[in-house]
């Protein structure tokens, strides 16, 4: 198996990263207005996922988030607003000055990402599969992938729940959860993104 641990990442600004998230995901295509239909996420280049309904989470989330990630040799650093139940999830997106750089909306039926910063081509449909990868009911996820051929598993390692989404022996994403502390690494596209609740 793949080793899924890799070195922490320096910050640099986030337009950079923008540019490469353009590139990694400007292999799926739909639209963000209102109403609009919900494109799967191609987890390999051929299997594609469906979003869970919102009544999978596992447990309710409704916290302020620094949301550090990475690209290749691309990073950022972002505060987030993320309130997930079972009628959807909510994700607002903040610079270090508290300007709103983008909002994320999915409530099962429709799926909305409104930035003037973000390129249109950033699907918030892969942002929002990774949400539910970390925060769904485990049940679910391995029930949904099964019918694509992938595996998902969870194990519990040195204090830590680590979820990984497996292609035969190769380990595609991991996400690994510890107390107020998610990480979430896709090996196949390169990036990386780490979610710490904030100190109350």
């Amino acid at each position: 198996m793949k080793n899924c641990h890799s070195p922490f990442f320096a910050v640099i600004t986030v337009p950079l990263f923008v540019l490469c998230m353009q590139f990694f995901l400007s292999c799926a295509s739909t639209k963000n207005e209102i109403g609009a239909d919900i494109s799967p996420v191609y987890i390999t280049n051929t299997k594609k996922f469906y979003l869970l309904s919102p009544d999978n989470i596992e447990k309710s989330v409704d916290s302020l988030q620094l949301l550090t990630g990475s690209f290749g040799d691309s990073s950022f650093v972002l505060q987030a607003f993320l309130q997930a139940d079972e009628n959807g999830f909510f994700l607002s997106l903040l610079n270090d000055f508290g300007t709103g750089m983008g909002n994320l909306v999915y409530d099962g039926t429709k799926i909305t990402f409104d930035s003037a910063v973000f390129p249109k081509s950033l699907k918030p449909e892969y942002i929002a599969s990774d949400l539910q990868f970390a925060y769904y009911k485990p049940s679910a996820i391995k029930k949904s992938l099964s019918e694509l051929n992938l595996d998902f598993t969870m194990t519990n390692e040195d204090g830590k729940e680590i979820r990984r989404i497996m292609n035969g022996t190769k380990c595609i994403e991991q996400i690994s959860k510890s107390d107020g502390v998610v990480d979430i690494e896709n090996f196949l596209r390169g990036y990386r993104y780490n979610l710490q609740e904030a100190a109350e």
